[in-house]
């Protein structure tokens, strides 16, 4: 199996956001609501989707524009100054990027991830990074996924996308490309759907290496068979 193109998600994939939103969640809700939330608790809603734990605590509180605004600034700013790349996240990208492959972005997330792509060196390496900004129905909606397969004419059996949520391997199933689960628990439900399924980005390092080292075989075969 030769993948091509590389669609990625950012937070929770490329970028280790959560912790830091979570964390900013639990400070305004206490701060605003006078509550206290675990913070584990707010990020297991989060890593289903940001709107998802909108609505479970808007349910709980009934949080209001003003909240989740003030929220937003905040995140904002914690993550800028705070969130960072995974370890070994660029590496994966800039070998993909030195392999004459492509990298592309596949996120809900604002233009603050261009931002956050550009301080970490990332940007250079990206063909396109759909966004917020672009306007299509949030995943498991596979719109932003589609557009980047047919805008870049990708053979959807040369396409990988990687991701941490059900939704992402949602989205990845609608469009009928490969789906990589990155994740912390080996073992789960969306763990067994996945394609593949990898802790880290050592691991995903290898699954690509191995792929390009297979094809680079294959074609040093057919040089052979042609002396």
């Amino acid at each position: 199996m030769d993948f091509k193109h590389f669609i990625w998600d950012f937070d929770g994939t490329l970028f280790d956001t959560y912790p830091h939103i979570a964390r900013t969640f639990q400070i305004c809700l206490k701060k605003e609501y006078l509550v206290s939330e675990n913070i584990s608790d707010i990020e297991r809603e989060m890593r289903v989707s940001l709107q998802h734990a909108y609505d479970h605590y808007t349910e709980k509180y009934d949080l209001d524009a003003h909240f989740i605004s003030r929220f937003n600034d905040m995140r904002v700013l914690q993550e800028n100054a705070n969130s960072l790349p995974f370890i070994n996240s660029h590496m994966t990208c800039k070998f993909i990027y030195q392999q004459g492959l492509f990298n592309y972005l596949c996120t809900h997330r604002d233009k603050s991830a261009e931002s956050m792509l550009q301080k970490y060196g990332f940007r250079e390496l990206f063909t396109e990074l759909v966004t917020e900004e672009n306007g299509f129905p949030r995943k498991p909606a596979p719109d932003g996924l589609n557009y980047l397969i047919n805008k870049y004419n990708m053979n959807r059996a040369e396409v990988l996308c990687i991701g941490d949520r059900a939704l992402d391997l949602e989205s990845a199933r609608a469009a009928g490309v490969k789906f990589c689960l990155f994740t912390e628990k080996i073992g789960d439900t969306v763990n067994s759907e996945a394609d593949f399924a990898v802790q880290n980005f050592s691991d995903l390092y290898y699954i690509i290496s191995s792929t390009i080292s297979a094809k680079a075989a294959r074609n040093q075969g057919d040089d052979f068979a042609d002396e």
